[in-house]
């Protein structure tokens, strides 16, 4: 699924490392607390898997999608998408998720209709039809995940226990998922306690010194701005 800062151009390096860390440790369980697109979750295999995001729209969406016999309409007009907009409380929670990730621009929820060019910069592109082909496609990938709508703050510390904990959060000093701030503070403390009893990875531009890098790559992003800019993508564990 498009989603403002996806980890799926890079999950063919990051997938590994996540997966590594299950297999050597022989590790069942494995915990995503912000799965927003789940563009890596996907892609790891484990027995247990759970995706969890505070986003309600969006994990009704991707339940909806879990079962192949819902069905999703083909495109998503402009004039839908200002309805869906205006009335949310109108329509069910997945499809709201879905006309607020596949028809807007820059895959930033409600960010505005997607609108596009083909390579003659004359023939116009059906973007939201782009975006809910790419979802289909996703589809066989999420089976076998559990989902459910949950801040990480309320994950019971005594209940997870020998997990691999993959955070992919949002990133300090860029633009945020939510109006609102994210407490990163707090996430630092839980980390540090959950630590204590599973494998925490985390993705970030920087983390506290207590937080060891395991790996960094050049990649260009447009997270702040229209403008792409080049950052070091990093991954982080605490021991």
């Amino acid at each position: 699924m498009k989603y403002v800062g996806s980890k799926n151009r890079l999950s063919k390096h990051i997938a590994p490392i996540i997966q590594s860390y299950i297999d050597d440790n022989n590790i069942t369980q494995y915990l995503e607390p912000f799965v927003g697109g789940a563009n890596m979750i996907d892609k790891i295999n484990c027995d247990k898997k759970i995706g969890l995001d505070i986003h309600k729209e969006l994990i009704a969406l991707l339940k909806y999608i879990q079962d192949e016999n819902n069905e999703l309409p083909e495109t998503i007009t402009e004039e839908e998408y200002n309805n869906v907009r205006d009335n949310r409380n109108n329509y069910e929670d997945w499809y709201v998720g879905l006309v607020g990730f596949c028809a807007t621009f820059g895959a930033k929820y409600f960010g505005g209709y997607a609108r596009g060019y083909k390579s003659d910069g004359i023939t116009k592109r059906d973007m939201p039809n782009e975006g809910i082909r790419n979802l289909q496609r996703q589809r066989n990938d999420l089976k076998d995940i559990h989902f459910a709508t949950m801040s990480f703050l309320n994950i019971p510390y005594d209940k997870i226990k020998n997990y691999v904990i993959y955070c992919d959060i949002p990133y300090r000093n860029t633009t945020k998922y939510k109006t609102e701030s994210f407490p990163y503070e707090k996430f630092y403390d839980w980390c540090r306690k959950m630590s204590k009893n599973n494998i925490i990875l985390i993705s970030e531009y920087n983390m506290p010194d207590d937080f060891k890098c395991i790996w960094s790559k050049n990649h260009k992003t447009s997270l702040d701005t229209n403008e792409h800019k080049r950052r070091v993508e990093k991954l982080f564990i605490i021991e």
